[in-house]
């Protein structure tokens, strides 16, 4: 059969929605319609009714939405969807891919669900080690394994609020570690006692000597030593709360980083805005450039779109 014309892209998230269609030999976006009803909301509005399953519920939600976006009811439609709709509080509750997963992603569970007569949902499971999951990011590696060597081991670094390290070798992914570094960055920055002494503001290159004096001290371990000293270096040293910031940003991610060190792979970072640019700083400051690689954005940007054609064409040919 064959690619169709288009697909739509399902990214649904815990805490947020996004549906795009998508030309399926370009990856240009047609349209586009995205809130911030992800899929814990949409579960709780689920266990407040008893009407409905729990597929059924999530599937009306869904069809409710495709009215947002330029989709000809008329043809067949076929829907992508990576992420927590996969999860037990989704629409349906697949089993985690064990590691290692193919560059192709070929051994990724999923499964078809026919939504009406032209609406047809390929629902695609999450990837899992012995310790540890994930739900989504395993489909952005995917997308971004063609910009990886096929002969060679590296790690890819995808940053974000649980930032995952993915390891790779000879086309496969191998393993993965999660790091909690965005999550712990909010919590100690907004409900801990250090909360006072910090003050998120833009980014300038004038804060780049403490940024990078934190992550110094990350990489090194000694995040739980200095996290206090942040409080002392304000009340005592009168440092700056936007200092402070950066800082924190700096330690925890050397904290995250500094098992890099240690290692000869090389590294490929995967993040875009100002998150790209700390993490580069971060990188830098301890290993060679020759075992830096960052993609550009606008791979970055198409990356899960990249993935979930891959998967999509495998079950269509």
């Amino acid at each position: 059969m064959g690619l169709p014309e288009k697909f739509i892209s399902c990214d649904w998230g815990t805490s947020n929605f996004r549906l795009r269609l998508v030309d399926s030999t370009t990856l240009k976006i047609l349209s586009e319609y995205k809130t911030d009803f992800g899929i814990k909301k949409c579960y709780q509005l689920y266990k407040q009714q008893k009407e409905q399953t729990q597929q059924a519920f999530f599937a009306d939600y869904l069809l409710a939405q495709l009215d947002k976006l330029d989709v000809n009811e008329a043809e067949n439609s076929y829907i992508v969807a990576s992420g927590m709709l996969s999860s037990s509080i989704g629409m349906q509750e697949l089993q985690y891919c064990e590691m290692p997963i193919a560059f192709t992603g070929e051994d990724l569970i999923s499964n078809w669900i026919s939504m009406d007569n032209n609406i047809n949902l390929l629902l695609i499971s999450g990837a899992r080690t012995n310790g540890d999951v994930m739900r989504g990011e395993e489909i952005q590696a995917i997308g971004l394994s063609d910009y990886l060597p096929k002969t060679e081991k590296g790690v890819l670094l995808l940053p974000g609020t649980h930032s995952k390290h993915v390891q790779f070798d000879k086309g496969r992914f191998m393993d993965f570690t999660t790091y909690m570094t965005g999550e712990l960055f909010e919590v100690i920055g907004k409900h801990s006692i250090l909360s006072a002494s910090l003050d998120q503001v833009k980014w300038s290159p004038s804060f780049k000597d403490v940024f990078v004096e934190g992550v110094i001290k990350g990489v090194a371990n000694q995040q739980m030593a200095s996290l206090f000293s942040i409080r002392a270096n304000s009340l005592i040293h009168k440092i700056s709360s936007s200092e402070n910031y950066y800082f924190l940003s700096g330690l925890l991610i050397g904290a995250e980083l500094g098992h890099l060190k240690e290692s000869s792979e090389t590294v490929y970072l995967a993040v875009t805005g100002i998150q790209n640019e700390l993490y580069q700083l971060a990188l830098k400051s301890f290993l060679p450039m020759d075992r830096i690689v960052c993609f550009e954005s606008k791979i970055i940007e198409k990356a899960l779109l990249v993935g979930q054609q891959k998967i999509l064409e495998q079950h269509v040919k």
